[in-house]
């Protein structure tokens, strides 16, 4: 039978497809590690941030008393020689970071989900500049003096140790937390199961030692917690920077700034001139409203013998 009734030749009455109300999102980055660095609050409008820190008189944490062998030793009826009280400090800038999305009239009259665009582009605008600052971070991690690891080799439980074995007799205090890429991830991981046969005969004697616990979605979460190794908890990011020439990947482990008690020895500070702040302008002649989303935001080392870089091998 000829002539039937069909979608094609009803195609200005039928649905060409069904487009479902709920609009899944797009795999993003974890959002570390800016949650750990100090805050400081710059009041003078600067976009340059100072923040001081006083000067050792007693040498270094790790330089066996040299320089207080014999400096301070006084000798009765002699006059004591006077010792200069210094301040030293470390800077970073405030920079701007900006996104803009432009929505004409039709998209908002046509859009089968027109609630769905519009409750996404601020959210969405907010994690993209964090995204950023997040990066710039993670580019801190090659300027710290410290280093663990090597060129080209994957990243080992002996490179991880040897980043908290210095970061202790630098002196550092207080909490610490890592921030690894996803290759260190990987790498490190893989250590810790190639020891599983001495492990498991000394299976209490290495959990009290190495105190690991692995989170069980293996840092599928927000904010890309993955594990803990001696008492350090272990984020994961894929903003990690390649150094040397891409064939290397860089970590680092440093002092939380997040905690109050700990900002005088924070390894890396942050500071805003002007928080996530949205705007809108009207363009009538394009039919269009321009979303603009803004921020003033700056992040830097303010004490660098308090981090220590994790080089290792890059995918």
């Amino acid at each position: 039978m000829a002539n039937e009734t069909t979608q094609t030749t009803l195609t200005e009455l039928v649905y060409g497809e069904w487009i479902s109300p709920f609009i899944q999102s797009y795999a993003g980055n974890y959002q570390n590690p800016s949650q750990f660095l100090a805050k400081w609050n710059p009041t003078n409008g600067s976009s340059t941030v100072s923040v001081p820190k006083w000067v050792s008189d007693q040498g270094t944490a790790d330089d066996t008393g040299t320089a207080v062998a014999t400096a301070y030793n006084a000798t009765e009826g002699t006059d004591l020689s006077n010792t200069e009280l210094e301040t030293t400090d470390s800077t970073f800038s405030i920079a701007e970071y900006g996104l803009m999305r432009e929505v004409t009239d039709s998209v908002i009259e046509s859009a089968q989900s027109a609630e769905s665009v519009l409750s996404f582009i601020i959210p969405d605008g907010a994690s993209i500049l964090m995204a950023a600052a997040n990066d710039d971070v993670c580019a801190l991690f090659a300027s710290l003096t410290g280093q663990s690891g090597a060129t080209t080799v994957n990243l080992s439980v002996a490179d991880v140790d040897d980043a908290l074995y210095d970061l202790a007799e630098r002196g550092a205090l207080g909490e610490l937390v890592g921030i690894l890429d996803h290759q260190q991830v990987r790498d490190f991981s893989d250590a810790l199961q190639a020891t599983g046969t001495s492990m498991a005969v000394y299976a209490g004697s290495a959990d009290r030692q190495m105190g690991t616990a692995f989170d069980k979605n293996q840092g599928r979460n927000i904010e890309g917690y993955t594990f803990d190794y001696k008492g350090v908890p272990f984020f994961r990011n894929g903003l990690c920077d390649t150094a040397t020439s891409g064939a290397d990947v860089v970590g680092a482990i440093f002092t939380r700034g997040d905690i109050e008690s700990q900002r005088a020895t924070a390894c890396l500070g942050q500071a805003s001139l002007r928080e996530f702040r949205v705007a809108t302008e009207r363009n009538e002649s394009k039919r269009s409203t321009e979303v603009i989303m803004t921020m003033r935001w700056g992040c830097g080392i303010t004490h660098n013998d308090m981090g220590q870089e994790l080089l290792s091998d890059a995918p």
